[in-house]
């Protein structure tokens, strides 16, 4: 019965989730500035989680980790970011290790303009009138 209880109390822990790529802490340590390449780094970490959208030499490697209440929200526990940054020859200029970074981003909620007329539904609906032609108009004028 006392052996029983540990397992039993282990068996209502609420599971650990994790979501991302978290490489290795061997392979991480091989990643050497100056020295190590992309295809290497590869290797190494696998694909990255991310690549920079306007800079396509830094690669984010992104690992969250959380636990799950059987009703709630998953509450985060951890989170882990490499940042490996490369030269134009492809060799790591930087490698950066970031934990429990749990900076909230707030979202912009303003929109981007769009060129042109907004136009109201009845000019869209009267705008219409006219551009389509029934089967038997394209028989009649040979189209």
């Amino acid at each position: 019965m006392a052996a029983a209880a540990p397992l039993a109390l282990a068996a209502c822990s609420p599971p650990v989730e994790l979501r991302g790529n978290l490489p290795d802490p061997e392979a991480v340590a091989q990643v050497v500035p100056g020295k190590t390449t992309k295809v290497e780094v590869t290797h190494l970490l696998g694909s990255p989680s991310n690549i920079s959208t306007f800079d396509t030499g830094t690669w984010y490697y992104i690992a969250r980790r959380s636990v799950r209440d059987a009703l709630s929200e998953p509450q985060l526990t951890g989170q882990t970011i490499y940042v490996v940054q490369f030269d134009d020859t492809g060799v790591v200029k930087s490698f950066q290790q970031q934990d429990n970074n749990d900076t909230d981003v707030a979202m912009i909620p303003r929109t981007t303009p769009a060129s042109g007329k907004e136009l109201s539904l009845i000019e869209q609906l009267l705008g219409n009138f006219g551009k389509f032609s029934s089967s038997d108009d394209k028989k009649k004028t040979g189209g």
